[in-house]
């Protein structure tokens, strides 16, 4: 068999066999690229809890394991054994845990979702009276002459988007009572699944949070029985390295966030723009991810603001700009430091990337997935450069000749 790999023609009859089987494949999946995204679709609906579960036992792990070790070293006196206190220190790290998510959502919820249902209310009430505002403003500049381009378009919009908001803030957004009734199903039966969905996540969390060290345990006895003392240490080193990433950077974006969107709150409450709880709680949100999320956030808030009084969106802009620089600048790399250690063009690109194929959670977590790749891509490459004596600095690569710039001259 040996010799046959040894023959030329052998080996591309196989290659072209492997390339046939291989255009076949991706035929066969563009073709029916509609059943497998159900099915991809189906299988994540089954696994949810369990990834969920998985998100929360990480979140929550910082919690669990200080609860764990205070318990555990004031309580070895109350037990015979110190099997009965660890088992003691593990429920009470299990407690600790749902009482910290309990109170977390449960105060974002209390605090916020109040709000946002008057805010949102307040919007759809006042919105007829806004467009009228902003209508009477483009009419007067319109009869001016300042804005005679395309004048019968601007006005036909303007009534066709009054016409709408004034009749969906009236009729609603029903029109009859089956489609009515159909809704509240529809909304019962999402809420069970959901209320099911998430106490199987808490479950799971717990479960991982209490058997963590026996799930690593059997981990490592797995790899280090399978793979070789070279190969199981770079397992590791690249288990150990995507941990500190992602840890780093999803704790860390989180308390930005939070940060930011507390000082968003309390300049809004300072300056007098509307809907302060609100606005906040969107560009607290949208910071999470990296990049785009000021824009993401910033633009409905302005258009939100900008439905009450257009000065006041200015200054909006104006305290969102000054907000940013200062995350950007002192906030941010202060929390964050260099967790990711991606240039702005790759953290860009991540972010698009992951944003298309995964929506939100692509774009908040393709930052550290494509960080992980960039590390051990150039890792990889600096050892190729090292064997061949050639230097790893990429501006050593550089070549400004073009401008008739010496390189020497930019060190």
């Amino acid at each position: 068999m040996r010799n046959r790999f040894k023959n030329k023609y052998f080996r591309l009859w196989l290659t072209l066999f492997l390339v046939g089987v291989a255009l076949i494949t991706f035929h066969y999946v563009i073709s029916n690229m509609g059943d497998i995204s159900g099915a991809i679709n189906t299988i994540g609906n089954i696994l949810f809890p369990f990834l969920l579960g998985g998100v929360l036992a990480y979140l929550l792990c910082p919690v669990y394991n200080f609860t764990l070790k205070f318990t555990y070293n004031h309580s070895l006196s109350m037990f015979k054994t110190r099997r009965r206190t660890l088992n003691f220190a593990r429920i009470m790290g299990s407690i600790a845990s749902i009482l910290i998510l309990c109170f977390v959502v449960g105060g974002v919820l209390w605090m916020i979702i109040p709000e946002l249902i008057r805010s949102i209310s307040n919007i759809i009430e006042s919105a007829p009276a806004s467009l009228n505002k902003i209508r009477a403003l483009i009419e007067l500049e319109l009869s001016k002459g300042s804005l005679s381009f395309a004048e019968k378009s601007i006005r036909d919009a303007l009534n066709q988007l009054q016409y709408k908001v004034v009749s969906w803030s009236k009729e609603g957004i029903v029109d009859s009572l089956d489609i009515y009734i159909q809704k509240i199903t529809e909304g019962v039966l999402f809420t069970f699944k959901t209320i099911l969905n998430v106490l199987v996540s808490v479950i799971v969390a717990v479960y991982l949070l209490n058997g963590k060290e026996l799930f690593l345990a059997q981990s490592k006895k797995i790899v280090i029985a399978k793979f070789s003392e070279e190969t199981r240490n770079k397992i590791f080193d690249f288990f150990t390295f995507t941990n500190k990433t992602f840890g780093g950077f999803i704790n860390g974006k989180i308390i930005d966030s939070i940060i930011i969107g507390i000082l968003t709150y309390i300049t809004m409450n300072i300056i007098g723009l509307p809907y302060p709880l609100l606005i906040s709680a969107i560009i607290g949100i949208t910071n999470i991810i990296p990049f785009f999320g000021p824009f993401i956030g910033a633009i409905p808030s302005a258009i939100i603001i900008l439905t009450v009084d257009p000065l006041q969106a200015v200054y909006f802009a104006l305290m969102i700009l000054v907000i940013q620089q200062l995350d950007g600048n002192v906030i941010g790399p202060k929390i964050l430091g260099g967790t990711v250690g991606l240039p702005s063009f790759w953290i860009m690109f991540a972010i698009i990337i992951g944003g298309g194929l995964f929506g939100f959670i692509g774009m908040v977590l393709g930052v550290p997935v494509f960080a992980v790749i960039y590390y051990y891509f150039r890792r990889h490459i600096v050892a190729k450069l090292d064997e061949k004596n050639m230097p790893s600095d990429t501006k050593a690569y550089q070549n400004y000749d073009k401008y008739d710039i010496k390189k020497e001259d930019l060190i």
